[in-house]
């Protein structure tokens, strides 16, 4: 009785995981049409009335865009985001907001301290997953495995999960 519970269970996750996936594609497609809006309306507002501020503002939000963008691609064929790409999306706003959007001496010094501590904290996560990183790439190299092997081996895996 427990088998058939797990087929239905099996099937409804995967019914599940289908439809996330199309939510998750139709969210992608949705982001880089609005990054080809954003780009259009930089060009056009640059035309009439070119603000260095106005500008350098609409690039960083489209580079914001165009990594979210990355990370759907990224969650649509591997199912997982590395963290480093999360955080490198967190810097880029930090950017914007302290370099671009905010008038800096408004601010208090305890807002500016909660900032450093933020990109300290940044920092160290996008540390940590490069040295994870490092350390994966290190060990295949040592073992002579390729990305093809891992690859070969994690679609086995899949196979007899299923």
């Amino acid at each position: 009785m427990r088998t058939f519970g797990n087929r239905i269970e099996r099937r409804a996750l995967r019914l599940l995981s289908i439809l996330f996936d199309f939510v998750v594609i139709a969210l992608g497609t949705l982001t880089m049409l609005y990054v080809v809006r954003m780009i259009w309306d930089l060009a056009v507002n640059s035309l009439i009335h070119f603000a260095p501020e106005d500008a350098l503002q609409g690039i960083v939000l489209i580079l914001i865009f165009l990594e979210i963008f990355e990370i759907i691609v990224m969650y649509i064929i591997y199912h997982h985001v590395p963290m480093k790409n999360v955080v490198e999306i967190g810097v880029l706003a930090l950017v914007k907001e302290l370099l671009i959007t905010l008038d800096l001496t408004e601010l208090g010094w305890q807002v500016l301290f909660g900032m450093a501590a933020l990109i300290a904290a940044m920092g160290w996560v996008y540390t940590r997953e490069r040295q994870r990183e490092d350390n994966y790439n290190r060990f295949l190299i040592e073992r002579g495995i390729t990305e093809k092997d891992v690859d070969d081996l994690t679609k086995t895996l899949d196979e007899t999960k299923v």
